[in-house]
């Protein structure tokens, strides 16, 4: 009997060793396919979130971070709130509910590794681009070492890339990869056609072929009166974007972005240079369909409101000035740049008597603009941008009428966590309708930003290009009819 029992206590040995020590979940077998799926994207070397996830040993070491966060709903990132319009990716990005009892009952059991054999996922590091077409990879010819100018922390530059189109093509799908995430706060692909792709190709020449310096915009010419130049704020058409938290590359089935024969694409990237900056070669890859694919073309409309935020109550000097804040916005942007929260302030009918002249501890400031229809349109996507005072910001069709319906609301901002969200029904809308993006933000004493580990000092804020400014910015993705 006694060795009957050790060669049964010696199978169990063996039978647990096979699966970790237990017969509960563990990583290889029931924990990898989770994190590999909905968490590797972000969470891998190189990634925007702050450590990998993609190994036992990765897991192990954050096992109760990983429960409470996803019991607690807060991983994976789903910004928008219930309230916002029906989203394409939101059950994607839920845990379901046995999921997360898998998580809790290998976290409790010590977060056992298990058999590396019974490893059946690999980590999904991105979205991909997916659909049918050609992918192309383009880069600045030379890496670029982000420099400050006029006292700031921020760089905006320029570059040209040449996707050498010998006819029409659609962009179905763009994958930015920025190489120094640390420090990218934005990239944006501008289409530069026509008379502004040489424009483009003269300005790069002018600056030795490695770019040029581009607050608010790409900085070539535009004539204003164009077909939606006002949509677009003044600036050429946007073909794609990344900011901090993009997960979303493909455009909706059936769509792209038209561009032409011989176009340039001018890669604009917002350095902010809060960490040590090295050379940055930050790329992107493109999936293209020819014209002959009769896709629906999308475009960009921008919804751009006013940003007014003066100092907390019991704080003086000369940074609680309005004319030091706009002085300030002049010597590190440049005059054109500095003079866009005046000219917002017009654009959305407000003055600064709308706006409060102090703010007390906790008090909120909103802010909001209305965008009218004026010829018939459909609404695919919209995503919303504010900075690090941010604090909730929508994006409402029709507001205050019985045709009211909330595109998107962030209730919860975070500068970490920013998408372009698709509607599973896109929306129609039309002359007589109204588009209002709002926002608010919390620029009190004890509230504000953290920049390493120094306290920002309070001042007054205006929109501005920094990361240590201020926007509030609705962005739709629209195709005409």
């Amino acid at each position: 009997m006694r060795v009957l029992l050790l060669a049964a206590g010696a199978a169990l040995v063996l039978a647990l060793a096979a699966h970790g020590g237990t017969s509960g979940p563990t990583y290889y077998k029931d924990v990898a396919p989770i994190l590999d799926a909905k968490c590797a994207s972000c969470h891998h070397l190189g990634g925007i979130a702050p450590f990998p996830l993609v190994s036992a040993g990765d897991a192990r070491a954050h096992a109760q971070g990983i429960v409470r966060m996803t019991k607690a709903g807060l991983m994976p990132p789903w910004m928008p709130g219930a309230d916002s319009a029906q989203l394409v990716g939101r059950d994607k990005r839920r845990l379901t509910g046995d999921q997360l009892a898998t998580l809790a009952a290998w976290a409790a059991a010590g977060a056992p590794a298990g058999n590396p054999a019974d490893r059946r996922s690999k980590p999904v590091l991105d979205a991909g681009l997916g659909g049918p077409g050609r992918t192309i990879t383009l880069a600045p010819t030379k890496a670029y070492r982000p420099h400050a100018a006029g006292g700031g922390l921020d760089d905006y530059h320029c570059f040209v890339l040449n996707p050498h189109l010998t006819q029409d093509t659609y962009v179905t799908g763009a994958l930015i990869k920025p190489q120094r995430t640390g420090i990218v706060h934005h990239v944006i692909l501008y289409d530069a056609t026509g008379a502004l792709a040489a424009s483009a190709d003269a300005m790069n020449a002018q600056h030795g072929g490695v770019g040029w310096t581009c607050f608010g915009g790409p900085n070539l010419p535009l004539d204003l009166s164009s077909a939606g130049s006002v949509d677009r704020l003044g600036q050429p058409p946007w073909i794609a974007a990344w900011v901090p938290g993009h997960t979303t590359n493909a455009l909706p089935p059936g769509t792209g972005v038209l561009l032409h024969k011989g176009d340039r694409i001018v890669m604009q990237v917002h350095y902010n240079l809060i960490e040590a900056a090295g050379p940055d070669r930050s790329q992107a890859q493109l999936r293209l369909r020819p014209a002959s694919a009769h896709l629906t073309p999308l475009q960009t409309h921008l919804i751009a409101a006013p940003v007014e935020l003066p100092c907390p109550d019991g704080v003086t000097g000369p940074q609680c000035s309005r004319q030091q804040a706009f002085q300030d916005e002049v010597d590190k942007y440049g005059p054109e740049n500095a003079y866009i929260p005046t000219a917002l302030l017009r654009l959305c009918g407000k003055t600064l008597a709308d706006y409060p002249q102090s703010v007390g501890a906790g008090t909120s400031i909103g802010t909001s603009c209305d965008r009218a229809v004026t010829a018939p349109e459909t609404i695919y996507g919209v995503a919303g941008h504010m900075h690090l005072r941010g604090r909730d910001i929508s994006v409402v069709l029709d507001p205050g009428t019985a045709k009211q319906q909330t595109l998107l609301h962030i209730p919860r901002w975070d500068f970490h966590w920013q998408d372009v969200y698709y509607l599973v029904h896109p929306v129609h809308v039309g002359p007589g309708d109204t588009i209002r993006v709002s926002c608010t933000f919390d620029n009190s004493k004890a509230d504000q930003p953290v920049i390493g580990t120094k306290q920002l000092t309070p001042r007054y804020v205006l929109w501005g290009e920094g990361t240590t400014d201020e926007m509030c910015l609705g962005a739709l993705a629209v195709a005409d009819g």
